[in-house]
């Protein structure tokens, strides 16, 4: 007698009539997972946060809160791309974006001033550095000759010039000493170029070659600088704590000088220009020509004076604490000046303190002597760094006394950084699509342009690497060999690890980008929605539709709305939300399957190390974990294949083999959902203060004066029941299976099945066209169908 046993069983595919589907694949797999073959319910989802932002939420992004580890969301009502650093270490949690008017960079601290939601309004910097609007002046001190008073030398060669007044030199200068008068012993000690060493503010040493000669008066020997006259310029660039570095400025106005000529630079500037950035001082730029180059050398790093904020002192160690209002910028052993703070009458403040050690970017530790004092909040101070050429120099406080002039005595021998940040332009204001690439590179686009950061460097977005495409662009991704770039028509392929040697390929295959949302790295390739279906452009350079053995271009339109489709990659799975619904494709070896779920979502998030996928499927803010362990399960729904036989037949027994009495830890699932219930629906009414209407929803406004409208459909909930509030779980000890049997693609039979024992089915009928639905909550492992109950053991 003809039996059919149902095991090892699939999803959809809509394009393949229901006759012609392979034994197991179904018409209908509703909340259903297919890994083991079994048919296995989803869990219901978890709320388990709230982002205290209401409306449509497209974007969800966890901070971790420093002292607790717990999630703080940040969530925005537009479709935002987020990059974070690679370095773990960040303390700060920076990260970049772009999609929200324009792009910028946030960390923790500044997201998450004052109540949810976040970002905070203001809390964010534009990403990139404006370029400097003023240029700095440079006026040379001239050279006075200096005369001698006498002249020696010792048994190493070493001479001394005394002179006359003050020489103005420094040590390492470069001088011409000449007109020592006439006698063999005093001309010896002319030198043409020889480098000085500063004895004190007179007199000076250099190297001369002779026989050992004491101190002896001589009034006619000259000092002079040596060299060529040449010309000199300057420039500054803005730079951040973060180590970013803005393009230069204008180059100033030109000086001639011979080296070793001191310098004042003015018109330099004390405070961070307009705007949201982060500017806290500026690297200020030398100048040096030589016969292979002409390079701006850093000639030293200018960090505004900054305000103090705490103050505390230990006395038994007699070591003080400051925090600053904004990063200090020390490092161990530099140094600085306090002033004008008021904590201990002022016994804080220092001339020549030194860093011992440094807490964070805000606070480091320094000698002070004095009694125990506590933490308290000091904001009269200023704090003015040491801008001296060497340590051993007497000291140069950059803005003290509002003396914010520069005095360019260094010498050409410890200028060694040459300037890097000339092409270091802002990305455009409506760049979006940010995504990291390979090389620690950043990559956005505008209209159809590619735009590209430097390694390392996401502040900086040189116009001269834009790649320019022939299509609009609609979004981009990157795996570690290449970036797609996917537009209005033809995607492209960029390769490369470095901005100037970036290669662009078409991809003569006119798959359109019709969501931009929907492109999602599956590891294996990128895949992304187009017309008729999902597009794949896998890690061997190959472009295809990896949906074309589920969808063709009319069941992909009729059952998903795909311009409207947001994609998250999870558990080896594509998880596409669209308007109409929910599909999860999985793709296999020889193609893959598509099953559908209730659960869309408007916004998601995967933490890959905890592996739970977070989502937003509301108006109201809630937060919810998808199939999360410990929740109850949702039910399923599987309808099989249309199977034709090949003679008439009637179908008189059935079998559904589940697990319906292994629920212990359903059972307490439920309890533990059950005791939610009153409270959520307590909450859901009182935020829906009108009464709904019958079998449709209830639309309210919410507490922040949002509009939350619910979409509701005739019939679709049960009476008295809604789509917003909960109802209790009949705890029976068994998970019971609807089992459906269709004759002629009619129903016949409808009944409930609580164990695997056989069941009889309808007599009376012959056919050769069956159809098979089960649904329910159990883990459902084969369905058995026979002419005969005694037919069913040959199934």
């Amino acid at each position: 007698m003809a039996s059919i046993k149902i095991t090892q069983f699939k999803g959809e595919a809509p394009r393949v009539s229901s006759e012609l589907l392979t034994d197991t694949a179904a018409q209908l797999a509703y909340n259903v997972k297919l890994y083991s073959g079994d048919l296995i319910p989803y869990r219901v989802p978890k709320i388990s946060d709230n982002i205290s932002r209401t409306g449509t939420i497209e974007t969800i992004y966890p901070l971790k809160n420093p002292d607790t580890d717990a999630n703080v969301w940040l969530s925005w009502t537009t479709d935002v791309d987020i990059v974070t650093p690679t370095d773990a270490s960040d303390e700060e949690q920076r990260y970049y974006y772009t999609g929200d008017v324009k792009p910028k960079v946030s960390t923790y601290a500044l997201s998450t001033t004052g109540s949810a939601p976040y970002p905070a309004n203001g809390g964010c910097y534009d990403l990139g550095l404006d370029a400097p609007a003023t240029t700095v002046t440079a006026t040379a001190t001239s050279f006075s000759v200096v005369s001698s008073t006498h002249y020696e030398r010792d048994s190493g060669n070493t001479a001394t010039f005394y002179g006359s007044g003050n020489h103005n030199l420094s040590s390492g200068n470069i001088v011409t000493v000449r007109d020592f008068g006439t006698s063999d012993e005093a001309k010896s000690f002319n030198a043409t170029n020889v480098q000085v060493t500063v004895i004190n503010a007179t007199d000076f040493q250099y190297f001369s070659s002779g026989d050992t000669v004491s101190k002896t008066a001589n009034t006619t020997g000259r000092a002079d600088m040596a060299g060529n006259t040449q010309i000199r310029t300057y420039i500054y660039t803005h730079i951040t704590p973060w180590g970013e570095e803005s393009v230069p400025s204008s180059v100033s106005n030109e000086i001639f000088i011979k080296e070793g000529q001191t310098v004042t630079i003015s018109n330099i500037p004390t405070a961070k220009p307009s705007g949201d950035n982060f500017v806290r001082g500026i690297n200020l730029y030398r100048s040096v020509t030589s016969a292979e180059a002409s390079d701006f050398f850093l000639l030293d790093t200018l960090w505004f004076p900054t305000t103090t904020a705490n103050l505390s002192r230990v006395g038994s160690t007699n070591i003080a604490t400051i925090t600053l209002a904004l990063p200090h910028n020390m490092v161990v052993g530099n140094r600085f000046k306090l002033s004008g703070t008021t904590t201990d009458s002022g016994n804080f403040n220092v001339t020549g303190g030194i860093v011992l050690s440094v807490v964070d970017r805000l606070t480091f530790t320094y000698s002070n002597t004095g009694g125990d004092i506590s933490s308290t909040a000091d904001a009269n101070g200023t704090l003015f760094h040491d801008v001296a050429e060497l340590v051993d120099d007497t000291a140069r406080y950059w803005g003290d006394g509002n003396a914010f002039n520069f005095t360019d005595d260094f010498l050409i021998s410890n200028l060694v950084t040459i300037l890097e940040s000339t092409d270091y332009d802002k990305p455009k204001s409506t760049m979006k699509g940010l995504i990291p690439i390979n090389s620690n590179m950043l990559a956005g686009f505008f209209d159809n342009q590619v735009c590209f950061s430097f390694p390392d460097k996401p502040h900086a977005w040189p116009i001269k690497h834009r790649i320019t495409v022939d299509d609009t662009i609609v979004g981009l991704q990157s795996t570690g060999a290449f970036t797609l770039v996917l537009t209005e028509k033809y995607p492209y392929v960029i390769t490369g690890n470095n901005p100037e040697t970036l290669e662009l390929k078409k991809i003569n295959v006119e798959y359109p980008c019709i969501a931009k949302r929907s492109i999602v790295n599956m590891g294996y390739g990128i895949a992304w929605a187009t017309n008729g279906g999902l597009a794949l452009y896998d890690n061997s350079g190959l472009t295809s539709l990896i949906t074309k053995g589920i969808h063709d271009w009319d069941t992909w339109s009729e059952t998903i709305d795909p311009t409207t489709i947001i994609g998250q990659y999870y558990n080896d799975k594509y998880f596409g939300s669209h308007s109409l619904g929910l599909f999860i494709f999985e793709k296999e070896k020889e193609g893959g399957y598509f099953t559908t779920s209730q659960y869309n979502f408007n916004a998601s998030y995967l933490d890959s190390l905890s592996d739970i996928l977070y989502y937003i499927d509301n108006t109201v803010g809630d937060i919810k974990e998808w199939d999360r362990e410990g929740q109850i399960f949702a039910p399923l729904e599987w309808k099989s294949k249309t199977i034709v036989t090949k003679n008439y037949m009637n179908m008189g027994a059935a079998r559904v083999i589940a697990d319906y009495t292994d629920i212990t830890n359903e059972n307490v699932n439920e309890t533990a959902y059950n005791n939610t219930v009153p409270t959520f629906n307590a909450a859901v009414w009182a935020a829906s203060q009108q009464l709904g209407c019958l079998n449709g929803p209830t639309d309210y406004t919410d507490s922040s004066s949002n509009r939350v409208e619910n979409i509701g459909t005739l019939n679709a909930f049960p009476v008295n029941g809604d789509s917003q509030t909960q109802t209790l779980k009949v705890l029976s000890g068994v998970l019971p299976v609807t089992f459906k049997l269709f004759i002629d693609k009619e129903i016949v039979f409808q009944g409930t099945v609580q164990s695997s024992d056989i069941f009889r089915l309808p007599s009376g009928y012959r056919s050769d066209t069956f159809e098979v639905a089960v649904s329910g909550s159990a883990r459902i492992r084969a369905i058995h169908l026979g002419e005969t109950p005694k037919g069913l053991s040959t199934a």
